[in-house]
Parts: structure tokens; sequence; C-alpha cells
């Protein structure tokens, strides 16, 4: 017998089983007594126990016949099978069945043939693509209905097929909602405030959800029960917060992070169509992410890639960077253009030295004030959920020997973790932990970008260098004229060696790990720049454009 005839069968003889998004249809450790076939919805096998509890092992979708495997060899079901949407099952029981696979052995043949397959076959990345999206306003200014709207017509024009459904749609099946998702790439369903049926109904179907609010609205009062059931199953609980029309920076956003856990906060001017663009890139796939390293002067060069990105058109959606790659990254988060973002880089680093307050070395070699006096200049309070696009950077913490991404709080608070070079910069201190440059753990953390979206990633490694040499251990010029010439500015080579000693494990780190194919690396050549040549920042900047150029067929490629 084949599939489809074992398809059949339980057509012909299965019980129909409804099951509501977010019920579970068996339990881990539970006794298998049935085999099912799933005809709408999605079902997921989540672990519950042990280090990896709530992850989620294998996603079923409509035609799945689920059970085989514990069926034949009457083990208990290793993992907890939760409905993800409403879903629709057949059902035959194991009394029902053993009848039929005495009487018709090919059956129990192609039921241990489909349980084998996945042991013999390489294991497929699932699927990540959120193909039914539920988007909630949290508040009355929000027309959520208009909006989803406009970002539908964004999808289609990448090409997708979409439809949109409201409160008028009276929720569909699960029957009538599997035909329309293999219909159309995506369904977007908008729920506005006050359409507590359909919110509800939305909350249970979809596979990401999206709250939308505006950011000088009143947080909604009480807990958002809707909300909290989709990221039981989920996880993906992403937030836009609506700013007014025109508006330099965004605002009020910190309060918001109070209502849920969001996974990511986007944020969006009031018929901004760009913002609207930018949303729909995200959702279908097609966003890009911006990876900065650190390195000491040599990351000036991620302003040379940052221009020749400008000029292909390629804009950065989401932003991570460590050391002085978080810098520069953060810059672009805030919304600096090209030029500004050169001017800023220049005060800051290039026409005086922010290391210049000598400390007894205590804790380090400088008090650190100029930088953080350089750092309060340029990013002022701004806070990291009040930036244009979605950032986050790295720091070390020594407390407890791990990475610490920063994706909320202070962003100048944040930066000067991610740059305490140790012994150069005194540690800071966050939530009674001990943070130094991230350097140390995570120099270039692409990973972060994997985890906020789908799409293509564009990685910046400045840190890539064939060592230190002998030579860079020498004070040049010497003695006095060491001073007189203004070369103490770039500090000692003391310097070189904490850079390159932070950054070393780094570097090493990234080379055992095999590279992502949807990855662009872009290696600048930086033989000639030091990594404490501060004022070279006219040839390192150079060198960064000309890398980046040197790959724009893929970054061309990238932008769709």
């Amino acid at each position: 017998m084949s599939q489809a005839g074992l398809r059949a069968l339980f057509q012909s003889l299965g019980a129909h089983l409804p099951i509501r998004g977010g019920e579970a249809l068996v339990a881990e450790g539970e006794e298998s007594h049935s085999l099912y076939l799933l005809d709408a919805g999605r079902i997921a096998a989540i672990d519950q126990s042990g280090e990896n509890a709530g992850r989620v092992l294998a996603v079923h979708r409509p035609g799945a016949i689920i059970g085989g495997a514990e069926m034949l060899s009457g083990a208990r079901h290793p993992a907890t099978l939760t409905s993800l949407r409403d879903s629709a099952l057949r059902v035959l029981t194991r009394a029902s069945l053993e009848p039929i696979l005495l009487d018709q052995p090919m059956i129990l043949a192609e039921l241990a043939r489909m349980c084998l397959a996945p042991m013999r076959e390489p294991t497929a990345a699932p699927a990540r693509k959120a193909s039914i999206l539920g988007f909630v306003a949290v508040c009355e200014s929000v027309a959520m209905r208009a909006m989803v709207v406009a970002l539908a017509e964004g999808l289609r024009t990448g090409g997708a097929a979409v439809t949109v459904l409201g409160a008028e749609s009276d929720g569909p099946s699960a029957e009538a909602l599997s035909r329309l998702e293999a219909e159309h790439d995506f369904v977007l369903m908008a729920a506005e405030r006050g359409d507590e049926a359909f919110t509800q109904y939305c909350g249970r179907q979809i596979d990401r959800l999206v709250l939308a609010g505006s950011a000088h609205s009143p947080l909604p009062e009480g807990p958002l029960t809707f909300a909290a059931a989709a990221i039981r199953r989920h996880r993906l609980l992403d937030f836009i917060l609506i700013q007014p029309a025109g508006i330099e920076r965004p605002t009020n956003s910190s309060r918001w992070l109070t209502a849920a856990p969001f996974a990511r906060v986007f944020q969006m001017r009031a018929g901004d169509g760009r913002d609207l663009e930018r949303l729909a890139r995200v959702f279908a796939g097609r966003s890009i992410g911006l990876a900065l390293s650190g390195g000491g002067a040599r990351a000036y060069a991620h302003i040379g890639v940052l221009r020749a990105l400008e000029e292909m058109g390629v804009t950065p959606d989401f932003l991570t960077g460590t050391s002085m790659g978080a810098v520069i990254a953060a810059g672009v988060a805030m919304g600096w253009g090209q030029d500004e973002l050169d001017r800023r880089i220049r005060e800051t680093f290039v026409d005086s030295s922010p290391l210049s307050d000598i400390a007894f070395p205590l804790v380090a070699m400088t008090h650190g004030r100029e930088v953080e006096e350089r750092l309060e200049t340029h990013f002022g309070e701004t806070m990291i959920s009040d930036l244009w696009r979605p950032f986050a950077c790295v720091s070390t913490d020594l407390t407890t020997g791990d990475a610490f991404t920063h994706r909320s709080g202070l962003l100048r608070g944040a930066l000067r973790a991610s740059i305490s070079l140790p012994g150069l910069l005194p540690p800071v201190v966050i939530d009674g932990h001990v943070h130094v440059d991230g350097a140390l753990v995570a120099n270039l953390p692409v990973d972060l970008l994997r985890e906020q979206h789908d799409g293509r990633n564009i990685a910046v490694d400045v840190a890539e260098m064939s060592g230190l040499t002998p030579a860079e251990l020498e004070l040049k010029p010497g003695g006095l004229r060491w001073i007189t010439s203004g070369a103490f500015l770039k500090g000692p080579p003391i310097v070189s060696v904490l850079i390159r000693s932070a950054t070393l494990p780094a570097v090493r780190s990234a080379h055992e790990h095999r590279p992502d194919p949807l990855e662009i690396a872009i290696n600048p050549q930086l033989d000639a720049v030091q990594l404490q040549d501060w004022k070279a920042y006219d040839l390192a900047v150079e060198a960064g454009y000309r890398a980046a150029m040197a790959q724009a067929e893929r970054l061309m490629a990238a932008k769709g």
C-alpha cells in the first residue's frame, strides 16, 4: 500500500478530531494509543524536560502522519505534541488499526518505511518562513487594517501572493485557513483594538504575532492574555511602535518593553512609506543584517563599507557590533547619514585622542572619563529601544565569563561596556556584574543577526591580521620625541598588545565555525593600518570601501 492508500484509509475509517491552537494532543511520556493524519493546521513536537525544555523538535504540516514510530515500537511519546494553530486531524486508534494490519500487512510495511525515512535521510532545517502573521492593535489610535493593507501591497511588490483577513471574515475554520495558506505566500490577519473575538482567534492561528501601539498612547490595562498564549507556543512576538510623522528620533519606547517579552521592536513613522517597505522586507525574509567587528583603529574601515553600501542602495535593517564596531553600528541605528557618521567619528577618535586621561594603572591605564564624555556628546540619553533600527552590541561579563548581549537600556552605557578593553579602559559595572570589551568572546556577533531575521547577513571583520611583530613593541619615535611629536596620543605599545590579545580568541573561534551560505563576508585589507593608528582614518576607510565594492555583485543581489 502506498502513502496515498494509507491516507485514504484515514479518510474512510479515521475519526475527525478538531483541536484548538495551544492545546496538547499528547503529553511527553504518554503511552501511544493512536495514529494521526494532520488535515489542517500545525502540530509541534516540543521537548518538555531537561536543559532543552521548551525547544521545538519538529513541526508537522498538513498531510503528515504522526505517531507511527511510537505505534510500531510500543514506545511512549518522547515529546509533547501541541497544536500551534486550530488544527484538524483524523485518528486511527490502536484497537481499530490492529485488525487491519493483520489483514493487510502492506500497511504495516508502509508505516515502517515512513518511520525509517527520516533516519536514512539528512536532517533538513525546518522551514522558518512565517506565512500567517497576526497584527493586533493595542491602542485605539492605531488603524491596524489600513496599515496591514499597505504592508500587503509592499509584500506584493516583492512578488508575494498575499491575502488580508479582518474581523469581517468571522474566523475561517482550520481547513479553510489551510486552503488560504496553500494559495498564498502570506495570510495577514488584522485585528483592531476592540475586536476581541478576532484577536483571540488570531492568537491561536498565527506563525508570528505582531502588536502595534502608538508612542504616546497609554499602555493597555492588564496582561495581554492573547499574546501570552502565542508566546508559549511560538516565542515569536514583535512590536511596531508608531511614532509621529516627521519626528527626528523615536521616544517613549522603553515603557512598552514592560508590556510583553518582545523578540523585536520596530520603529515606524506614521504614514512613512519607507518604514513600511522595511517591514515588508523583514516579514518577507528579504531583510539585510550588518555585523561590524572590533579591531581598534582598523574599525574605521567600517565607514568605507557603509559608504559603498549606500552607493549600492543596500540598507541594513538589523545592526550588531562589538567594541569600535558597536559604536559605528549604533551611529547607523541612530539614523546618522554617511556625512554625519564621518564627521562624528572623526571628532571622537581622529581629531583628538579619547585615551588621553592617563591614570595610575590600578584598574586600567586611563580613567575612561574622556571616552564617557564623548559617548555622551554623541549619543546623549538615547535608549537602545529608541533607535530607528533594531540594534544589539556585545560585552564580556567577567562575573559569569559569558558574552552579554545589550538589546535594551541606555545606549551609551552599552557602548561603554562593549569598548572597555581590559587594561586600557576601566570595566563597567551593570547590575552587579563587571563588563569589559566584547571582543574577548564575540568580536563579530553575526549570530545575533541570525536570531533576529531570516534574510541575508553582511559580516565585516577588521580584526583579521597576521599578528603583532617585534617592531610594533618598540616606542616610536624613541625617548622624549615620543611625547613631543604627539605620538603618545596613540598610546604606548602595550595598547596594541592589549587589543590584539583581546581579539585573538574571538578571531580563532570564528575560524572554527562553518560560514553560513546566507552571509556575505567582507575582510578589508588593512595590513598598513595598525590597531592603534588612530590617525590612519582615510587609509582604513578606503580599504573598507574597496573591500565592499569587490563584493558588489553579491551585495546587489542580496537587496533583491
